[in-house]
């Protein structure tokens, strides 16, 4: 009887043992993966920046009539017209991907099912980086 417990406890140990590896190897995975995810806004932030930096410079450059790197009152007024431009441009851009992305059976016109859908994919994803958020950080 007593070789029966003890069989029994091992049992449960090895049990416990085997709950607590695996999640512990969970939290490691899911922590190396939100590491990841960090790392990849992080470095499409830079991105973004850098080609924001690059075209704001190229417009100074075309508003920049006499080339002597200086915006005089006219040619201020220019730069912020071809700003207000690009801006145009990149928001037409964004509106053709969004109606696109949101478009999922790719029939040119975008159901009130395909916005719901859309909507919960986001409301989930929100749901998913705020539990991220609230996680408590892994200690060293």
């Amino acid at each position: 009887m007593k070789q029966n417990m003890t069989q029994r406890m091992n049992a449960r140990m090895k049990t416990l043992t085997t709950t607590l590896l695996v999640a512990a190897l969970g939290s490691g995975i899911a922590m190396a993966a939100a590491a990841a995810t960090t790392d990849d806004h992080a470095s499409q932030h830079a991105e973004r920046m850098a080609r924001m930096q690059a075209e704001r410079a190229a417009l100074f450059q075309k508003a920049d009539a006499n080339h002597d790197g200086k915006l005089s009152p006219a040619e201020f007024a220019t730069f912020k017209q071809l700003k207000q431009q690009a801006r145009q441009a990149h928001k037409q851009e964004f509106e053709k991907d969004r109606f696109a992305r949101l478009d999922t059976n790719k029939d040119g016109q975008v159901s009130e099912d395909e916005l719901k859908a859309a909507q919960a994919k986001r409301a989930a994803f929100k749901q998913h980086h705020q539990m991220q958020d609230q996680a408590p950080a892994a200690s060293m």
